[in-house]
């Protein structure tokens, strides 16, 4: 399967362990955490019961870990106030405009 030809999935955070983290999710990060200091965001996740340091917070944010775990993630979303869908985008489809999709795979 080419880089192009990927299929995008649905799938229940509660089943995914791990997600892949690249240099963009770095930037994100880093653009999401603002002035926040890195010592402050990481005080905020470790009060939400999930470990972190402010150093891990700079290798997310460098782009040198390769894969996070979801529940660090969701914590990091949860101390900036933020969504997850902000740090992983995904694609949105309007229910009425999947059921077109469908009907139009079927025929």
């Amino acid at each position: 399967m080419s880089e192009n030809d990927k299929t995008k999935l649905m799938i229940s955070l509660d089943s995914v362990d791990r997600l892949k983290w690249t240099p963009e999710h770095g930037k994100r990060l880093q653009s999401l955490r603002g002035q926040i200091p890195m010592r402050t965001l990481a005080d905020k996740v470790n009060n939400n019961g999930v470990t972190c340091t402010y150093q891990y917070i700079h290798k997310l944010e460098a782009g040198k870990a390769e894969a996070v775990s979801t529940d660090l993630i969701l914590a990091i979303c949860n101390a900036l106030n933020t969504d997850f869908k902000n740090l992983f985008p995904a694609v949105y489809i309007d229910p009425s405009e999947l059921l077109a999709i469908l009907q139009k795979n079927v025929a």
